[in-house]
């Protein structure tokens, strides 16, 4: 099958992440995969790990222009560009992965799928409603079906899925070497998140509710993976710590690859106050990490609270600490957990499954007449 995806931009998002996931399980599987991407001229090591791996995964890269220069004219070449190519491609399928380029299909009168990532996702004239849409969670199907007008018959529900990679721990030695450039102790419990540096993953909400930990908080280290989304944002984390008593506590590394920081980690928190599934709840499952996460969306379709991880009300401070301060103190109820929540993952939560599931979709949409 050739398999055309179009994604607006690369960054640091579950987006992007399930599209790389996606891409190189399809390509593992045999399919022909043509990925279009527009440019940002915001870059980082971040975004130079994300285009590597895109590079490295076996499909056709079409970069098809710079996406910030917002001028009519720009956009209207980029658009012919893309058109252009897809006729010569003639794919079998095409995936809008990013919703505001499911006008590219629908000019072309092609049948296609889409995906609803968030919950919160805006109406504008470039969207346009696929043929077949997958939700990646319940809150993403009823909010397909509530805003954008789609048949419950017309969704999938494939939630992400994450590559095995995440299974296998790095080496003793790396994470010592890892913990010592950070200046950590192998005596510290890391409590981590990974994410982009913005208000809406809730990176106040963690620091918040470990400086309430007091005495605790003697032997805790926050590690933070993540890089802002936008220069506009840059500061406002550092004005966060600077406002908690954890200033010597913070760890903040650039975004890059995850893998190497969840094996560092005892607890991973994503105390997101807006989600779509929380594709990096899956990603330290798989690592062994006990995971912590708001009761956003996605939440309970990847946790059973007490067994394979732990929910709290969102934006509930008390709560995330009354859940962490268990968590530091009893270390057979952290092991536990984690490793109720690695099993539940592999069963659940791998990139395979959400290829072979996916490529069920857009079997659907190849048969309709």
């Amino acid at each position: 099958m050739h398999i055309v995806k179009l994604l607006t931009k690369i960054n640091e998002t579950g987006l992007t992440t399930n599209t790389l996931d996606l891409t190189e399980s399809f390509v593992k599987k045999g399919h022909t995969v043509t990925v279009f991407i527009g440019k940002s001229e915001y870059y980082n090591d971040g975004l130079k790990y994300l285009e590597e791996r895109f590079a490295d995964s076996g499909a056709n890269i079409i970069w098809y222009g710079n996406v910030n220069k917002s001028g009519i004219l720009q956009k209207i070449l980029q658009t012919v560009f893309i058109l252009y190519k897809i006729v010569c491609l003639k794919p079998d399928i095409i995936h809008a992965q990013s919703p505001y380029l499911s006008f590219i299909p629908w000019l072309l009168r092609k049948k296609f799928v889409s995906t609803v990532h968030v919950a919160d996702l805006p109406k504008r004239f470039e969207y346009k409603n696929a043929t077949r849409v997958i939700a990646i969670s319940d809150e993403t199907k009823k909010y397909a079906i509530n805003h954008f007008q789609y048949k419950e018959d017309d969704i999938d529900l494939v939630f992400h899925g994450v590559s095995l990679r995440y299974e296998n721990k790095i080496t003793n030695s790396e994470i010592k070497s890892l913990k010592e450039k950070l200046n950590i102790l192998d005596t510290d419990i890391v409590i981590g998140i990974v994410a982009s540096i913005e208000k809406r993953k809730g990176h106040d909400i963690l620091l918040n509710a470990i400086d309430k930990l007091g005495s605790l908080n003697s032997n805790i280290k926050v590690l933070i993976v993540g890089s802002y989304k936008s220069k506009n944002e840059q500061g406002w984390l550092e004005n966060e710590i600077n406002n908690t008593d954890l200033v010597d506590k913070v760890c903040i590394v650039p975004y890059q690859d995850p893998k190497p920081f969840y094996d560092m980690m005892d607890i991973f928190v994503l105390p997101s106050r807006l989600e779509g599934f929380g594709l990096v709840v899956i990603e330290a499952m798989l690592s062994k990490c006990c995971v912590v996460r708001s009761d956003t969306e996605g939440a309970y379709d990847q946790i059973s609270h007490g067994e394979t991880g732990f929910i709290f009300k969102n934006e509930n401070i008390e709560e995330l600490k009354s859940i962490l301060e268990h968590l530091i103190k009893d270390e057979s109820l952290r092991k536990r957990v984690a490793s109720n929540g690695k099993e539940f993952a592999l069963n659940n939560f791998t990139s395979d499954i959400m290829a072979e599931k996916t490529i069920e979709v857009y079997q659907k949409v190849i048969n309709l007449k």
